[in-house]
């Protein structure tokens, strides 16, 4: 994907990483096939810790794999969010009231407050 574009008419690039207009949502079905599938690695293999890894990333991952992820952005704009359903397709959600631009920039950190 290299951009998208939202009914308001912005263009919302995917050229790199660490977009803070990107994420990912799942399921709670493939959540706890994600964690089944975690217990099985660490369970029957005895790999070093970059085969475990390359392991869980191949079927951790967007498209038909062991586990779906679904791609989601919010336009930077207007705030609307778009969720894949198939992959290549969104469908757009806006929101009613208190929008907020940056509700999937998070990187784990709090925000410190001015």
């Amino acid at each position: 994907m290299s951009k998208l574009i939202c009914r308001c008419g912005n263009i919302i690039p995917d050229i790199t990483d660490n977009l803070p207009y990107k994420g990912y949502i799942i399921s709670d079905k493939e959540l706890f096939k994600m964690y089944d599938f975690v217990d099985k690695l660490i369970e029957t293999d005895s790999s070093p810790k970059e085969r475990l890894t390359m392991t869980f990333r191949k079927n951790v991952r967007i498209g038909k794999k062991y586990i779906r992820l679904k791609e989601i952005y919010q336009c930077p704009n207007c705030g609307r969010i778009l969720i894949e359903t198939i992959p290549g397709e969104y469908s757009f959600f806006c929101p009613e009231e208190n929008i907020e631009n940056n509700l999937l920039d998070y990187d784990g950190e709090e925000k410190a407050e001015c």
